[in-house]
């Protein structure tokens, strides 16, 4: 069996396709490239594919990991070649790597997101850093938003590691973020831009790079952090 691990992007024409949707257009993909997909055991076997942290609708990106399992080995660059005749439009692939079968998973592993953000600020771009500044000194933001038929409550403050805003050329803020994802905790980047008094939704969200935080020496080799 072969590890692939796919780095690809998601466009503005296809921001607004759910998680699940996006898996079954590459789903479509893989088998109009004829990738040889290795399906899980049970009474409904399902493709091996595994993202690293799904993207939210709305949000573009050119920094998607996905590693899929293919039951019989291709050159990496012939299954790219192969992938890329297939994808629809707003959809690209960046680059294909082999990983070996062993190593960890990238869900496991994901601890950081990047996003570049554009917004308009009621109170312009000075009202949005003096929002920042009092942001950065708060030891708790809380945050309640609506999931589900539930109501949730998060605090953001310890899940944001930076933020960095510049003004635009057209009146808009760009906000640099970086926040926690994964299994220890996730900020969303328009919960971020709405504590801050961001109207949404706001003009683009883009997820610009994920950090990796692997074990020592384990069997790819990477370093210990990975962005």
């Amino acid at each position: 069996m072969q590890r692939l691990r796919l780095k690809f992007g998601r466009g503005a024409s296809v921001r607004f396709i759910s998680h699940l949707d996006s898996i079954r257009c590459w789903e479509r993909v893989f088998r109009r490239a004829s990738i040889p997909l290795a399906y899980t055991q049970g009474f409904s076997p399902h493709p091996r594919i595994a993202v690293a942290a799904p993207l939210a609708v709305g949000i573009t990106s050119n920094a998607e990991l996905m590693d899929i399992w293919l039951r019989k080995w291709i050159p990496p660059e012939s299954a790219m070649m192969l992938v890329r005749r297939e994808l629809p439009s707003g959809f690209t692939l960046l680059e294909t790597m082999e990983v070996p079968e062993g190593a960890p998973a990238l869900q496991a592993s994901v601890r950081r997101a990047f996003y570049r953000c554009s917004a308009v600020h009621p109170g312009g771009c000075e009202g949005a850093r003096s929002a920042v500044e009092l942001f950065l000194r708060s030891d708790s933001t809380l945050h309640v938003f609506p999931r589900g038929d539930e109501m949730r409550e998060v605090d953001l403050r310890p899940l944001v590691h930076s933020l960095v805003l510049e003004a635009g050329d057209d009146g808009s803020c760009l906000v640099d973020m970086e926040v926690s994802i994964g299994q220890e905790g996730s900020a969303r980047p328009d919960h971020v831009l709405t504590v801050l008094g961001f109207p949404t939704p706001v003009q683009s969200i883009v997820r610009t790079a994920l950090t990796f935080e692997w074990p020592e020496n384990e069997a790819t080799g990477a370093k210990a952090r990975r962005r």
